[in-house]
């Protein structure tokens, strides 16, 4: 539980509403939706039944919704409490939704995106207001104000919070999806940014759902950070039959290997990411996923729970690619063999492994030997270790210096 005195006036969040700029954004061409929306499938929202493993591990999601009064928190719910000037108390419950797919947003999902403002939060308070340093968040606009959905990139992973028809926009700036929130007071607004395109929430879900999803990739301070991808939602926001909102994976699927065993296991070794949109006979097919995750292990993400379970498969993809990890599944994820794969290949994803693997040694000085920068995650009792440092040096020289001057 946590509380926050904003010192915000009542009616203080008002937003203004536009005209109706006319009807919803949809392709000419229907086949269009699933390029830019991931595939169409079955009655759940519409959205892809291959991409579970993506969305349990790498998106955090919470709704905020107002209470009578503040309770006790636990590791899913939180409790807020905000005073306005006039001393007048809100309380706000933010709840974890634990994801195995897309969120559930019954009665949401239709209404449209009418605009969006980009917030920054700098690093540091006295920093110019033209420095590139700070973090970036999108709060989307639901129906001319009614509500929001703020969405940002933290690190590797994408958070989401929605928002309740009672909930202010000044408000929804202090919420994230994972962490105890941030002060609203720190950041501050671009210009607000309303839309024509008229974009719905089944739209902006189905493109995370698909192209967003298909090019995800770990955090890189150059190339995918917070700013990248608050870029990436305007441009999808504002031009969403925009051909860099295509899913490419799609696009390299012949029809012929939806029903042809011989010809999915040849496509899948030259374009595997496009197992996301084979039919499931195939993504059950244990050489159809061995030849994708032969070429590129991320795809794993794509494979049947009792293939993220097979060891074997496992290997194959870690080997190829160890932030897999994340995707194997949990039942051998943190088995020694398992991490030890991941991290030969990818010291990186040693955040992502068990506390008593970051204190054994011969798995830190794996994930070192392999990249440095893993060095900020190994184990407080190693962390000092002559032999690690050394490698974390040869490895990074610059990793090390950093990792160093942070502890």
């Amino acid at each position: 539980s946590g509380g926050a005195g904003w010192g915000l006036t009542p009616g203080a969040c008002a937003r203004t509403a536009d005209a109706d700029p006319g009807p919803c954004f949809a392709p000419s061409d229907p086949a269009m939706l699933g390029l830019m929306c991931g595939p169409q499938k079955g009655d759940r929202s519409g959205f892809s039944s291959s991409n579970a493993a993506w969305w349990a591990s790498q998106v955090v999601c919470a709704r905020v919704e107002c209470v009578a009064e503040g309770g006790d928190g636990s590791e899913l719910e939180r409790f807020y409490k905000f005073i306005d000037e006039a001393g007048c108390e809100l309380w706000i419950k933010s709840t974890r939704i634990l994801l195995n797919g897309p969120p559930e947003l019954e009665g949401l999902l239709s209404r449209t995106i009418t605009a969006y403002t980009e917030i920054r939060q700098p690093y540091w308070t006295s920093q110019p207001r033209f420095w590139k340093t700070y973090h970036a968040f999108m709060m989307l606009e639901i129906d001319n104000g009614a509500l929001f959905i703020l969405c940002e990139r933290k690190t590797d992973m994408l958070e989401m919070v929605i928002g309740a028809e009672s909930i202010p926009y000044a408000f929804m700036k202090a919420f994230r999806a994972a962490g105890p929130g941030r002060n609203p007071g720190r950041c501050f607004d671009e210009p607000r940014q309303p839309l024509s395109s008229r974009v719905t929430v089944r739209q902006l879900i189905g493109w995370i759902d698909g192209p967003v999803e298909e090019k995800w990739r770990p955090y890189d301070l150059l190339h995918a950070n917070c700013q990248h991808f608050a870029e990436d939602v305007q441009q999808f926001l504002l031009q969403p039959g925009s051909s860099r909102h295509i899913s490419a994976s799609a696009l390299q699927l012949p029809p012929a290997a939806l029903t042809d065993h011989s010809l999915a296991v040849s496509i899948m070794k030259q374009h595997p990411g496009a197992l996301k949109y084979l039919p499931e006979k195939f993504r059950r097919d244990a050489d159809v996923v061995v030849a994708a995750v032969s070429v590129d292990g991320n795809t794993l993400r794509y494979a049947p729970e009792e293939l993220r379970s097979d060891r074997r498969v496992a290997l194959i993809a870690l080997q190829n690619n160890g932030y897999a990890l994340p995707y194997v599944h949990a039942s051998i994820r943190q088995d020694r063999e398992i991490v030890l794969a991941a991290v030969r290949q990818n010291g990186y994803v040693l955040c992502y492994c068990a506390e008593h693997h970051r204190q054994d040694r011969e798995i830190a000085l794996q994930a070192v030997q392999s990249d440095g920068y893993a060095l900020r995650y190994v184990g407080e009792a190693l962390r000092w270790d002559p032999q690690i440092l050394l490698a974390s040096g040869i490895q990074n020289p610059v990793a090390l210096t950093r990792s160093t001057i942070l502890f």
